[in-house]
């Protein structure tokens, strides 16, 4: 059975912050949904995708660890 996101997401939705530091301030990502979240959980609440903690660009990923924003 695929993944398919139920829409309640949105509701759940994490306050907005600049992306530069949205994964400093402990958001995660889901990358199925497209929508961050601010919880301890691993999974998504919407669709049981795993949240992505890290960025995934090189750019994004030497500013989380140099500390820079």
């Amino acid at each position: 059975m695929g993944r398919t996101c139920r829409g309640i997401c949105v509701y759940q939705k994490a306050e907005s912050v600049p992306n530069s530091l949205r994964y400093k301030t402990g958001q995660k990502l889901c990358s199925f949904c497209g929508i961050f979240f601010s919880m301890e959980k691993p999974r998504c609440p919407c669709c049981q995708a795993a949240l992505r903690t890290k960025p995934r660009s090189k750019k994004s990923k030497k500013a989380l660890k140099n500390g820079l924003h």
